[in-house]
């Protein structure tokens, strides 16, 4: 933390806001009106700028909750519902097939924990609507180095 009796100055930037000018007191508290690099104008104590508590006037957890709940707008789609019944198939034990996959040691990379990294590597690596995600190795992972796609009547003849 940056000391708290710290000279604070017109045109100084904490975060996202920079310093207009100082307010009067309040219950001892230095304050600043500072403008955010949104545009908006905040008042915020020379303690919660110091201490880097306080970053914006706001849209900065706003911006961080929204692309946390952001959707990437493909659940219901197949490449979505391939991705996921892998998931399942080796993390969850009560999916009925879990014995053949997780029960078994299967499991999925890390990265592939993610649907859109999932999902670059299936477009740059000729995923197409009606192909199946086949392991290379029957008894490894699922990962990039491990995994193709084929048509089914192709997974049909390997199993």
């Amino acid at each position: 933390m940056k000391n708290p009796k710290a000279e604070i100055n017109p045109g100084d930037v904490y975060e996202r806001l920079t310093i207009i000018k100082e307010l009067k007191k309040k219950n001892y508290n230095r304050q600043f009106l500072c403008r955010c690099e949104c545009g908006k104008e905040t008042i915020v104590d020379s303690s919660k700028l110091l201490s880097g508590n306080t970053k914006s006037c706001g849209c900065l957890k706003i911006e961080m909750v929204t692309k946390k709940n952001t959707n990437h707008g493909m659940t219901g789609t197949k490449i979505h519902s391939l991705w996921s019944s892998m998931k399942q198939r080796c993390m969850n034990e009560n999916d009925k097939a879990y014995k053949n996959y997780g029960g078994r040691g299967i499991e999925v990379c890390e990265e592939w924990i993610d649907f859109e990294t999932f999902y670059k590597w299936a477009s740059n690596n000729g995923y197409e609507e009606g192909l199946m995600l086949e392991r290379i190795d029957n008894d490894g992972d699922y990962c990039p180095d491990n995994c193709k796609w084929v048509s089914r009547k192709e997974q049909n003849n390997n199993n």
